[in-house]
């Protein structure tokens, strides 16, 4: 028998603006600078004290240097430069490995696996193919639509771009690859990065039709892409952590600050502002009230974000203070705790700290930082954490007879008479994880 029923619940729905905003704030401060950057180039309402269009010009034509093949640059050098940029045996070796370790063999005859090695030998030192297809297979005695072929089947492989005949070729490869089919960005990258590269943006957004926001936008996606194939696999670079929060000690009490001077700081362009209330054209000041608007909404999420973030890691310094001043062992701490400490909700905390570091001393992982307690000492009444554990472990370890080393179930056993409750196995892991050997081999060291 079919019935219906009326049921009442309440359910509360984020807006969209809601949750950008806490997406703003679970961002990194490297992940917002980007964030900043694209709002910038989209909103003339938002000016930075950074020239963020010049620094993407530059950094175009620093990497892009010229939108000619590289075939062409390359017979442009005299015969001392070609010679100090030819490839050496073991460079070349090294991209065979690499790119033919991409293909099964298996799929391939032996003639066509042969073609592969000809064609890697033909890649300049940045990864870029700059002969004709009909001349490598004359040379080397090939159907040139083999050649064609098997070319193709390479230039679908890592790293993106690799086996192109110039740099508009290759960036277009790598949006590709991103699943990006923008096609005039693609016309941008094939017809107009000489104009790019000089600044002509006028002359580029008047020839496509496209305004000059989409252009910023355009030249600030191209300036994140990899001008040449073999640049990431070769440079193995030392990655450095740059802090998303600096602490510090004053009048006793924990500071926190947000660690984004190098971001460049953003307010809103008086000259729009002044545009839109005085144009008479009513669809333009319609145009900049909706950017204005959307100025201040991302200006507010980014300094709420400051002060939540701000907040929380000094909750944090001040439940790990005798670890941060002191080295002691960490004390158990769960986003519910940092929440009662600041009165923000634990989601919020999470969204805090997700992926940032702070730095006192030295940096440090946030969520390292969190533990569930495993027990409370008798003496205090107050949970352990796993590292503190740990180093009642040690403390246990230390003090035992020589002659008679205790087993780990006796450390558990030890362990509970002190209010942490810990099984064998756990005691076997945490000595493990701190290089202590077992019972026997302490026994044997005598």
């Amino acid at each position: 028998m079919l019935e219906n029923n009326l049921t009442l619940e309440q359910r509360q729905v984020l807006s969209a603006g809601q949750i950008q905003s806490l997406e703003i704030l679970a961002c990194t401060n490297q992940e917002l600078d980007s964030l900043m950057t694209n709002e910038y180039l989209e909103n003339p309402m938002l000016e930075c004290s950074q020239d963020r269009q010049s620094e993407s010009l530059c950094d175009l034509e620093q990497m892009y240097e010229k939108s000619i093949s590289y075939r062409d640059q390359y017979m442009q050098r005299d015969e001392d430069d070609i010679r100090r940029e030819d490839i050496r045996a073991e460079e070349s070796g090294e991209w065979r490995s690499f790119i033919l370790g991409q293909l099964h063999r298996e799929n391939y005859s032996s003639g066509e696996w042969q073609i592969f090695g000809r064609l890697i030998e033909c890649l300049d030192d940045k990864g870029f193919f700059t002969y004709e297809v009909g001349d490598i297979a004359e040379l080397f005695g090939y159907e040139e639509e083999t050649v064609e072929r098997c070319l193709d089947t390479l230039k679908q492989l890592e790293p993106a771009g690799v086996f192109s005949r110039d740099i508009s070729e290759c960036l277009i490869r790598q949006f590709q690859a991103q699943g990006i089919k923008d096609e005039k960005l693609f016309c941008m990258v094939e017809e107009y990065m000489p104009e790019i590269l000089k600044g002509h943006i006028s002359m580029v957004t008047r020839a496509m039709h496209i305004s000059t926001a989409a252009v910023k936008h355009y030249i600030h996606m191209i300036s994140q892409l990899n001008p040449r194939p073999f640049m990431n696999v070769r440079e193995k670079r030392t990655e450095y952590i740059v802090p998303d929060i600096l602490l510090s000690r004053e009048g006793g009490k924990w500071k926190a600050r947000i660690n984004d001077s190098w971001m460049g700081e953003y307010q809103y362009n008086d000259y729009y502002i002044h545009m839109m209330q005085t144009s008479v054209d009513d669809e333009l000041c319609r145009y900049f009230q909706t950017k204005l608007k959307r100025a201040r909404f991302v200006m507010d999420c980014v300094e709420q974000r400051r002060r939540t973030i701000e907040k929380v890691a000094e909750a944090i310094a001040g439940i790990q203070e005798p670890w941060l001043l002191a080295g002691k062992a960490l004390r158990p701490m769960t986003l519910e705790d940092v929440a009662k400490r600041t009165g923000i909700h634990p989601s919020t905390v999470s969204r805090a700290v997700k992926g940032k570091y702070f730095q006192y001393q030295k940096t440090v992982f946030i969520l390292d930082l969190f533990s569930a307690a495993i027990g409370e000492t008798a003496e205090k009444k107050e949970g352990v954490s796993s590292e503190g554990t740990k180093e009642m472990i040690r403390e246990i370890i230390q003090g035992e007879d020589r002659k008679r080393p205790v087993s780990d179930q006796a450390v558990s056993d030890e362990l509970g008479k002190k209010g942490v409750q810990v099984s064998r196995r756990t005691v076997a892991k945490y000595r493990i994880q701190m290089g202590i050997p077992d019972s026997r081999q302490r026994g044997y060291l005598l």
